[in-house]
């Protein structure tokens, strides 16, 4: 039997990687969501069939892997509420470091840090991973199989060049495509403008008698 995932937190992040899954033959029923906004649940179930749950269950703390997928301002908060668990920790949250989840969490959990990127949305991302000490070789193949299923992977050894990633393939496309949406609104304003110039424009023979 394949892994149980839990998602905690299902937005567009945890969203990438569930449909990468299921494209990879990840079966839906092994995979699990835990989010608090109600429509967020149900568009994830109508979608991928996936199982949904408001708050972290039984089910869910007995899942093999937890992906944590809020965001970074309260990723503190939402981990401190979390019930201590054996299962790898697989976080995407950008700024937060090993040491810092390991202090809000109970226990000795084995952690990976990964730095995905907005192409992940469209199984075209890049990742970079680093594994805290702790972490086995399967549970290495684990967070990587999960992180594959959005696109390309590559592992750090240390969590300092996380940063590096962060800031060129991490934040870099979302550069890019912020520049592409300022052209596209430019040419779309510029199209809006020529067309209300050329039907506001009067016919030559008008313009003739008025002469």
């Amino acid at each position: 039997m394949q892994e149980t995932i839990a998602f905690i937190g299902g937005g567009n992040m945890a969203t990438s990687l569930i449909g990468g899954l299921i494209a990879a033959g990840h079966p839906a029923e092994q995979i699990i969501v835990v989010d608090p906004a109600a429509e967020r649940r149900q568009t994830l179930q109508d979608e991928y069939a996936v199982r949904v749950l408001p708050t972290c269950s039984p089910e869910a703390v007995a899942a093999d892997v937890w992906v944590l997928a809020v965001k970074p301002q309260v990723m503190r908060q939402v981990v401190m509420q979390l019930p201590a668990t054996q299962a790898l920790i697989v976080s995407v949250a950008a700024g937060i470091s090993v040491d810092s989840l390991a202090a809000w969490m109970q226990g000795d959990s084995a952690i990976v840090r990964c730095m995905p990127n907005t192409p992940a949305l469209v199984g075209a991302g890049a990742a970079a991973l680093f594994a805290a000490a702790n972490v086995s070789e399967q549970q290495r193949a684990s967070a990587q199989a999960i992180m594959q299923s959005a696109g390309l992977t590559v592992w750090v050894e240390s969590e300092a060049e996380i940063d590096a990633v962060t800031a060129t393939s991490g934040s870099g496309p979302a550069y890019f495509f912020a520049f592409m949406e300022a052209m596209q609104s430019n040419a779309q304003a510029r199209s809006a403008q020529l067309a209300l110039e050329l039907a506001q424009a009067e016919p030559r023979e008008h313009q003739q008698t008025e002469r």
